[in-house]
């Protein structure tokens, strides 16, 4: 178990101090689930899995300082990024919980958003469920979660160039599927389910930038983590691969996920 711990530790701590290279990165990708979730100024929007706290920001400035935000995240370090980032926000309260077991009372929420914070629940209708008991009847939640990994070139073309094995990591593709996600959805009480494929090139900047980011979260990341001697070998070729691919000074790599969005 400490083992476990310390891994996760370390992945917080690389989410941290990268905060802004992955926000540049995965902030086209969040916009466009905040656009389907469409919040409007005052109202109250629950963000799970807020992480460093950019989509926390993001929401700020669409509900107005008469609404309401609140982020939750299990992560320390990138909560504690996030506090600093919001401190001069009233109206966002930050919550180190899990999203899943929230104890928000029921028909409290206009909207529930998240980017990428929706995939690793251990039990996801209940979590979803939760969710459902928290917002408003009418009330809405859209996400963005990643589709399958060999769909996605920012992990794929990554752990090829590394020389290790496609499969390093699949959890954060839980929901890969989208009949899944109807499904969990629907058991959780949603309805008007709608589950749509969005493709995009994203960048978080240059060979160096993109090196640091790649070897240190994501699924090429997770791998260096867990085993650190890989990284001598894997972070030349990586590099190779990366300037290969960069036009303009940015690497742009693409990302393949769905946008989710379900009525309560």
């Amino acid at each position: 178990m400490a083992e476990q711990t310390d891994v996760v530790d370390v992945g917080d701590q690389a989410r941290a101090e990268l905060a802004d290279l992955i926000d540049r990165q995965m902030s086209p990708l969040g916009l466009a689930a905040m656009h389907a979730l469409a919040p409007e100024p005052g109202h109250t929007v629950l963000d799970v899995g807020c992480g460093a706290g950019q989509t926390i920001l993001q929401l700020a400035d669409r509900v107005g300082p008469s609404g309401r935000i609140i982020g939750v995240d299990l992560a320390p370090r990138v909560l504690a990024v996030a506090r600093r980032r919001t401190a001069h926000l009233p109206q966002v309260e930050l919550l180190q919980q899990d999203a899943g077991a929230l104890p928000l009372a029921s028909q409290s929420l206009d909207r529930v958003f998240s980017r990428f914070g929706t995939m690793f629940f251990t039990s996801p209708v209940a979590a979803f469920a939760n969710m459902r008991r928290m917002l408003r009847p009418g009330g809405r939640v859209a996400f963005v979660c990643w589709r399958s990994m060999h769909e996605n070139e920012l992990d794929v073309f990554c752990v090829e160039a590394a020389g290790l094995p496609i499969n390093v990591d699949v959890s954060p593709f839980s929901f890969e599927s989208a009949a899944a996600v109807e499904q969990v959805l629907g058991l959780a009480g949603f309805y008007e389910i709608k589950v749509s494929a969005y493709d995009a090139q994203i960048s978080c900047g240059d060979v160096e930038a993109t090196l640091k980011v790649v070897t240190r979260v994501g699924a090429l990341g997770k791998a260096l983590r867990e085993n650190p001697a890989l990284l001598a070998d894997a972070e030349e070729p990586v590099r190779a691969a990366l300037t290969a691919r960069e036009q303009s000074g940015s690497v742009h790599l693409g990302a393949a996920t769905w946008i989710v969005v379900a009525t309560a």
